[in-house]
């Protein structure tokens, strides 16, 4: 279920509690009904945080948690106990592990590409914050320890399960502050620029 700050006031107030991966209690808040023709979720609910909204920290949970959502209306009536899960449509196969998976390809300024496969818990997260931020502009994402599979025209590189990383506008590499400068800060005036023969 997406979730969205009521006043524009009270916007910095959440960035700085909720982050992601942390774990947290969130109580005091709305569910309103959405009417839009264009949605990225089945779900016609969404949680509105308000003034009253409170956050406050939670022991860390290692589940699943897609697998564990519970039936909105059993909340509504108050007819859930703490502990208890409702399995989703997913598969799993006989190593625990659920299977999905996204293609996608990357393009050079040339227009040469590279077929990527992400797997997994990494596809999963992929395609979470593909949903969210893939049109809001230039994004800088890092793709770390992938496995190139092939040259033939199928799948080049792709995840590997507990190894490969997808970091989304990640801090601390220089080579993301490098395309960050120039894809995100682009200078307003070039005409500085001077070539130097030697």
């Amino acid at each position: 279920m997406h979730a969205f700050v009521d006043r524009e006031d009270q916007k910095r107030r959440f960035r700085g509690l909720l982050h992601e991966e942390d774990w947290r209690s969130i109580t005091g808040f709305k569910v309103q009904l959405v009417n839009t023709e264009i949605r990225l979720t089945k779900q016609r609910k969404e949680i509105v945080l308000t003034r009253d909204t409170q956050v406050s920290n939670s022991e860390c949970f290692n589940g699943f948690i897609p697998l564990d959502l519970i039936p909105f209306g059993d909340v509504y009536r108050s007819a859930v106990q703490d502990g208890t899960s409702f399995l989703r449509g997913y598969r799993w196969n006989m190593h625990n592990k659920y299977i999905s998976k996204i293609d996608f390809m990357l393009l050079d300024n040339n227009g040469i590409g590279l077929n990527f496969r992400a797997k997994g818990e990494l596809a999963d997260k992929f395609k979470r914050f593909w949903l969210c931020y893939g049109y809001t502009g230039t994004n800088i994402i890092l793709l770390t320890d992938w496995r190139v599979v092939g040259s033939d025209g199928g799948i080049n590189v792709e995840s590997v399960q507990g190894i490969s990383t997808f970091d989304f506008h990640p801090t601390g590499h220089l080579e993301v502050e490098h395309f960050e400068n120039i894809f995100l800060h682009p200078t307003s005036d070039d005409s500085d620029v001077e070539l130097m023969d030697d």
